[in-house]
């Protein structure tokens, strides 16, 4: 064996033994770095690539809930026509089955169960039964059916049933139905069927619409988007009617939660303030007067006409 002496005694020897040594380390090391990035790699992209038993799960899961919508829309629509069968039945002056009786409730079910403008209209058809039998429709009837018919896109059924008392007896006996029918209308159809509705307004014995801040504003809009003479007759009269009630009404606030805003008792004051904003921007690019319905709509004190004092908001009493 050669001693270390003797290594250090021939440089070219020791150089050599040197490079030898260092080439068997730096394979051990290059070999235990590839090994080492390859399980690296593998860890990394193991999990984004999706084996096809997840694949099959995906698509099984997928298919089930599409079966499960399928299925529940099959059942809305046979519990649609067993009610529609049952109202049938069991209304009219001559009911075909004697026993039972249809309660209130069964038309608001219907609304809900419709499904297309075509059923809606079906259900439309028996409320002439339901007179016959002696009964009533209510305010909520009114309200409800109005929705549904705007949900349904299809307000011209609204205006064909309220248009027709003595036919259908569903009456228009609700200022709040009576503002959602002009709502559904008033800024995608015709003047024609926005006039038609504020004529009801008479009929049924409503306030008139100019009386009305939400029914004023959606009025008056239908009439700056119609560019005929008598719409801007119309218009004028009321648009000096909408900033008389401005000046004498507080100002409303909608609520900003959505859960809020879903509220039915809510719309009137999101109609009106919708309606303001549109007014605005259409006054705005016409180059006409929008800073009052901007001052009304801002957040400030208000106060009635001829006074100088804001009003105090009210104090809560104390409790002894």
């Amino acid at each position: 064996m050669v001693s270390l002496f003797s290594l250090s005694s021939r440089p070219q020897a020791l150089f050599r033994l040197a490079s030898a040594v260092n080439r068997s380390a730096c394979r051990r090391k290059f070999h235990l770095t590839v090994a080492a990035r390859q399980t690296q790699d593998d860890d990394l992209f193991s999990f984004a690539i999706p084996s096809e038993t997840s694949v099959a799960e995906v698509s099984e899961s997928t298919a089930a809930l599409k079966a499960k919508s399928q299925d529940a829309a099959t059942r809305r629509e046979q519990q649609f026509y067993e009610l529609v069968q049952y109202v049938t039945d069991h209304t009219g002056r001559k009911r075909t089955i004697k026993a039972g009786q249809v309660r209130q409730t069964a038309w608001l079910q219907l609304f809900q169960l419709a499904t297309s403008s075509e059923q809606l209209e079906m259900v439309a058809e028996l409320f002439p039964r339901w007179r016959d039998s002696g009964k009533e429709f209510r305010s909520i009837h009114a309200e409800a059916f109005i929705r549904r018919c705007e949900e349904l896109e299809c307000p011209t059924l609204a205006l064909k049933v309220f248009g027709d008392h003595p036919k259908y007896g569903l009456g228009l006996n609700s200022l709040f139905a009576a503002r959602h029918m002009l709502h559904s209308v008033y800024d995608k159809r015709p003047l024609s069927d926005s006039i038609t509705v504020a004529a009801l307004f008479g009929v049924y014995k409503l306030p008139p619409v100019s009386s009305d801040l939400a029914a004023c504003s959606m009025l008056y809009i239908a009439c700056l988007k119609d560019k005929s003479a008598n719409a801007r007759i119309v218009g004028e009269a009321l648009y000096e009617e909408l900033k008389k009630q401005v000046r004498d009404k507080p100002p409303v606030t909608a609520p900003k939660e959505s859960v809020v805003r879903a509220r039915y008792a809510e719309k009137p004051n999101i109609w009106l303030l919708d309606a303001l904003k549109t007014i605005e921007r259409i006054h705005k690019k016409a180059g006409k007067d929008w800073k009052w319905i901007r001052y009304w709509t801002g957040e400030r004190v208000w106060r009635p006409r001829n006074t100088l004092t804001p009003i105090q908001p009210a104090t809560t009493a104390d409790h002894a």
